[in-house]
């Protein structure tokens, strides 16, 4: 029965966005794919960004995600800042270990025309700039590792990230695609690591099977799942999925957490406020929701 039980939740989970863990080549490999097009979608919706800023940040998001999932702790947070010369400024990204994972842009709308491949042009929204990944664990000061951008289109850059900060080999790939209305058709990602005491032969032949990648847009398109991704990717290596998590935008800012901010201003510029008979309002970059607390409100929080 509670085998039954699990093989449900793990269908449910399947049906929106998630992220598949495994492993092959007799373990010096190990590897993560996403399905995050609701997420994306969600990111789209609540900052209303333009086409090229969806990809960017709906890359970024992606990636985070599964590098939550790579976590051996329950408690880690890890956030991705992107800081470019570019028209989008930055973004802002914060995962957890359970797939969940919020953003924001610097600036929401950028229109841009098509690079030379015909694609949105996300380096040329992002331009020069650097990459910087913070990981914040419970009981620790958070730690954090900062490189130059390769091409601002974000998996080139977390690539790199990989092979300079944590020293291991990676493949990483990440696609939006949008339909003509701009809501998202699709959008997922891979990331594919060598494992310490791998062999040349494993190297060889992930090359060939990742040459065999067009993008991540084009697979999903084609009807796959993100163990379908894994499997093609890592084709003739012995792939063997481990487990399945859900993933989703989620912010967790509410109005308890709004009051503490408000109370941060301190009391005395709260009891002018109450005097003056004005409201406070704090916004959330990462979601977009706005929280007022009137005057009666603020005496109370003083209070």
């Amino acid at each position: 029965m509670q085998s039954d039980v699990i093989d449900f939740q793990d269908a449910r989970m399947r049906q929106g966005d998630h992220i598949v863990r495994g492993t092959a080549a007799a373990g010096m490999v190990r590897a993560f794919a996403i399905d995050g097009r609701r997420t994306v979608q969600a990111a789209r919706d609540r900052h209303d960004t333009s086409p090229v800023v969806t990809a960017a940040l709906g890359r970024l998001m992606m990636a985070g995600q599964m590098m939550g999932a790579m976590s051996k702790s329950d408690d880690e947070l890890i956030t991705l800042i992107v800081r470019g010369d570019g028209p989008v400024g930055g973004l802002t990204v914060t995962a957890n270990s359970q797939g969940q994972v919020k953003g924001f842009p610097s600036h929401h709308e950028v229109w841009l025309p098509l690079n030379g491949r015909g694609k949105l042009d996300v380096g040329g929204a992002v331009g020069a700039g650097t990459l910087r990944v913070i990981h914040d664990l419970p009981g620790m000061e958070p730690y954090s590792s900062e490189i130059e951008l390769v091409s601002g289109e974000i998996g080139d850059d977390l690539t790199r990230y990989f092979a300079e900060s944590d020293q291991v080999p990676t493949s990483l790939g990440v696609g939006v695609l949008l339909d003509t209305d701009t809501n998202v058709r699709q959008a997922g990602g891979f990331i594919v690591q060598l494992m310490p005491g791998h062999s040349e032969e494993v190297v060889d032949q992930l090359e060939d099977n990742l040459r065999g990648v067009d993008s991540v847009t084009n697979l999903l398109e084609r009807g796959m799942s993100p163990s379908d991704i894994l499997d093609f990717v890592l084709r003739g290596m012995g792939f063997e999925e481990l487990d399945v998590m859900g993933a989703e935008f989620h912010c967790g800012c509410d109005e308890e957490r709004a009051g503490r901010a408000v109370l941060a201003l301190g009391a005395a510029e709260l009891a002018d406020m109450v005097e003056r008979r004005e409201p406070a309002e704090v916004y959330c970059h990462f979601c977009g929701r706005r929280f007022e607390f009137s005057p009666d409100e603020l005496s109370a929080l003083l209070g």
